[in-house]
């Protein structure tokens, strides 16, 4: 992704947060090219590689809407519901590397059009995501909740004694 420029913003906490976001997506895409291939679908009962780090991108792409409401969960995996329709190993065999960072560059692109377009303003109105007391909450909270799965990520690495993630 290209390098974000203040100057392309209606607010200094939308670049922030599209900052902190840049730093998100450039770990989580380390922690795909670094872990081997073999290794990609690793993990057991519920938690799985390839699936947690769909699950981080998806749950971005579900926070950047502006309603809870409607969300195709596992769309990029046709529509399959993981938690209730197959298994957790089986929905993690129809994740690949390429895709999931392709999907990535998708959400980045995203939310950086989003970012750019809100005011102070904007980012302290409330939207459909009526637990959160405003947009810049709901961002917050979908990094902290992305970067504590990308810690998974990178615990996982360390078990398997691959290249760890570098901080960004």
């Amino acid at each position: 992704m290209s390098k974000l420029d203040a100057k392309d913003f209606n607010s200094q906490f939308a670049f922030g947060l599209a900052r902190q976001y840049q730093g998100m997506w450039t770990m989580l895409r380390q922690g795909i090219k670094k872990i081997p291939n073999e290794q990609w679908n690793f993990g057991k009962d519920k938690w799985f590689y390839s699936l947690r780090v769909y699950h981080i991108i998806e749950t971005v792409e579900f926070y950047a809407r502006d309603t809870h409401m409607g969300m195709e969960w596992g769309k990029r995996l046709g529509k399959v519901n993981w938690w209730e329709e197959i298994s957790h190993e089986a929905a993690a065999l129809l994740i690949t590397k390429k895709d999931a960072l392709k999907y990535i560059t998708e959400l980045e692109k995203k939310t950086n059009k989003l970012f750019k377009a809100y005011s102070d303003e904007d980012l302290l109105k409330q939207d459909g995501f009526h637990w959160f007391f405003s947009i810049f909450e709901k961002f917050l909270y979908c990094l902290r909740h992305s970067v504590f799965h990308i810690g998974e990520l990178a615990f996982a690495l360390h078990g398997l004694e691959c290249e760890r993630i570098e901080w960004s």
